[in-house]
């Protein structure tokens, strides 16, 4: 058992809420910041969310709209906001002046800011002005729906001072969820945001009524572009192929609790991208993470199809029996076409 920390939790989502409740349960004094004060008022009194039936937010765990009483004194903060709210509640924090200068940071986003392109990990290093050695990313399998009912679950802890992320690892294992210490923190936040999309590629493909063939295909294809676009960045091969990459793009999508696959099974049922996204009640990522990924892989050089179908479909109103249709009709190469050859 490790000693106690304090830690805050900025984002009071279903995966910000299930990890104040893992650590909070290992006998962590957790506080939850909720940027909607009548929405913190709830879960403060209720201990449920509407969006996650399944977890009870522990009595121990303070849940406030105040980010400054959150901050205060903590060693570890938690940034569980969505991707697209990253770099305003980091400016908010370090507005607050609770801020410990020390503390590790600890980000669970998923995604690419748009615009700069930037991970997650790069907007906290400008916001918070802290070494990079402070901030370590959370990656892997881990669907809070059943990471809330203790079902058994791994994942990787990645960042580069090794004393630290030790430490995080100690903080977060439990005996249902197992953590891995990673260096490649490029590799685990590349295979995270892009994950996301190759997910409502497969829930369109489930929606069109197509196959097993077909959506295996989509995730080895999709392997395929995180891998090349992560190595062409700089980050590890191997770290596509394990926990963070693999492991996320099986569960994302393969899983009908993916809000990724979800909005992309409406589209493939005949609903537009707007539609779709009119009926979702918690945030899909890979849509806002769709653009970004396209044009990063444009300023790789990187021939990336299946990710920039995957744009055309949800941006440009493409059909995407179309887009189907131009993939398999494309050119074939080698498999790995575009990896260096001491890599394949």
């Amino acid at each position: 058992m490790t000693s106690s920390e304090r830690i805050a939790v900025l984002g009071a989502g279903s995966w910000g809420a299930t990890l104040a409740g893992l650590l909070a349960d290992k006998g962590q004094e957790v506080a939850l910041w909720e940027i909607d004060p009548k929405a913190a008022q709830q879960l403060d009194t209720t201990r449920r969310l509407a969006t996650l039936p399944d977890l009870a937010l522990p009595p121990s765990v303070k849940v406030s709209a105040t980010m400054a009483d959150v901050l205060r004194n903590c060693g570890i903060i938690v940034s569980a906001t969505p991707t697209h709210f990253v770099r305003a509640t980091m400016k908010t924090a370090r507005g607050t002046g609770a801020l410990n200068p020390h503390a590790l940071i600890v980000s669970v986003s998923k995604g690419l800011e748009e615009k700069t392109l930037k991970q997650m990990s790069e907007v906290i290093e400008e916001e918070l002005g802290i070494a990079r050695s402070q901030i370590a990313v959370l990656g892997g399998p881990s669907h809070a729906e059943e990471v809330c009912r203790r079902i058994p679950t791994l994942t990787v802890i990645a960042g580069s001072d090794v004393s630290h992320i030790q430490r995080l690892q100690k903080v977060f294992q439990r005996e249902f969820f197992r953590v891995y210490i990673h260096s490649d923190m490029m590799g685990v936040e590349i295979s995270g945001a892009l994950k996301n999309i190759f997910a409502i590629a497969s829930g369109i493909s489930d929606g069109l009524g197509y196959g097993d063939n077909t959506r295996a295909a989509l995730l080895t294809r999709g392997l395929n572009e995180m891998t090349r676009i992560g190595v062409k960045m700089g980050a590890q091969r191997l770290t596509f192929f394990g926990l963070a990459g693999m492991g996320d793009l099986m569960v994302t999508c393969l899983s009908r609790h993916s809000r990724n696959w979800q909005l992309g099974h409406k589209i493939g049922l005949g609903k537009t991208p707007g539609e779709a996204l009119a009926e979702m009640t918690m945030v899909a990522e890979g849509f806002k993470t769709a653009p970004s990924a396209h044009q990063l892989a444009q300023r790789l050089g990187l021939d990336c199809p299946l990710t920039r179908e995957i744009y055309d479909v949800l941006y440009g109103n493409k059909d995407p029996r179309t887009s189907l249709h131009d993939l398999m009709r494309r050119e074939t190469y080698t498999e790995w076409q575009g990896l260096p050859e001491e890599m394949v």
